[in-house]
């Protein structure tokens, strides 16, 4: 008898979370070493409670980098990436908002907190353009470290 499992998310307790490029880079970087990022990334994909977030410029960046840091590893861990991200849009009273927080050269950051914003997720990065936003409790952000001490990874 073959019993099978479904890896089904159900809505019940499930978080979001939208990924970084540079928790992105970080795992991908070094192909020939399995890091703390990349454990953390991994589980993020799989782990039946979380769902990944998104938008069009996180996809596209994702992308540049893949082939920026051109491996094997990198080019599977992309396409799970991509398979299990949520892409979604933002409306622009989200993007106004967010942009308050943020330089004006900074629009790919604007939207991610943006999708971050709408869409009740949570941002992993180690970037500091975030720091404004995330102190004035307008979205959550976690660090990767913070992020992988939470995951106990």
């Amino acid at each position: 008898m073959c019993i099978v499992t479904s890896k089904k998310k159900s809505k019940q307790n499930i978080r979001r979370f939208l990924v970084d490029t540079n928790l992105f880079i970080a795992a991908i970087k070094n192909p020939k070493k399995e890091t703390t990022s990349l454990k953390l990334l991994l589980d993020l994909i799989d782990n039946i409670n979380i769902s990944l977030i998104g938008n069009e410029f996180l996809i596209m960046e994702m992308k540049k980098y893949a082939q920026i840091f051109e491996s094997k590893q990198g080019k599977e861990i992309l396409k799970k990436l991509i398979d299990n991200t949520e892409v979604l849009d933002v409306d622009e009273k989200f993007l106004r908002l967010c942009k308050l927080y943020f330089p004006e050269d900074e629009l790919i950051d604007i939207y991610h907190a943006a999708t971050c914003l709408q869409h009740n997720g949570v941002l992993i990065t180690n970037d500091r353009h975030f720091d404004k936003i995330n102190d004035e409790k307008i979205i959550e952000v976690l660090s990767i470290s913070k992020a992988i001490e939470e995951f106990e990874i």
